[in-house]
């Protein structure tokens, strides 16, 4: 990777960061804007867990991105497992929660019946979904950075 490349998402995770700082802040406020209550509370634990979830993954991809910048991912020492398997379990775990809220709005529309409640039993349903698949996703990307590894020190070997 090009240094301009990197600085480039760098800045992008930085900017994602920030607003998911800034989406923490403000989840008591837009949660109790769209469901209020209750499940005002619930929505707003359910932001703040996710957005702590995307900043681990965030954190991931930065360090991530420096060790493919000095080829230190490659160096046969898995260094960069613990950096993917953080972002594997941020993923898993913000899919957990978001099923979670999912029944719990899914759970609350049998009862209360709000239009609030139907919007946010789907999108909480999408995003676990969305957020499980890209979990898988990175699994598979984990097994083809082994693969590579070992390529790289198979070739090294011959060379």
């Amino acid at each position: 990777m090009t240094e301009f490349s990197i600085g480039v998402l760098r800045g992008l995770l930085a900017v994602l960061f920030v607003g998911c700082a800034t989406g923490q802040v403000m989840a008591g406020e837009l949660a109790a804007l769209i469901v209020g209550g209750v499940s005002g509370v619930v929505l707003a634990a359910l932001i703040v867990v996710g957005c702590l979830c995307v900043e681990a993954v965030l954190v991931s991809v930065w360090m991530l991105a420096g060790m493919a910048r000095t080829d230190a991912i490659f160096d046969g020492r898995r260094q960069g497992d613990r950096w993917v398997n953080l972002a594997i379990g941020a993923l898993t775990v913000a899919a957990v929660v978001a099923t979670a809220g999912c029944v719990y709005f899914l759970v609350n529309l049998v009862s209360a019946g709000s239009a609030a409640n139907t919007a946010m039993a789907i999108v909480t349903a999408v995003a676990a979904g969305v957020v499980g698949a890209l979990a898988l996703v990175v699994i598979v990307m984990r097994r083809l950075l082994h693969m590579a590894i070992q390529y790289q020190s198979d070739l090294s070997e011959v060379i």
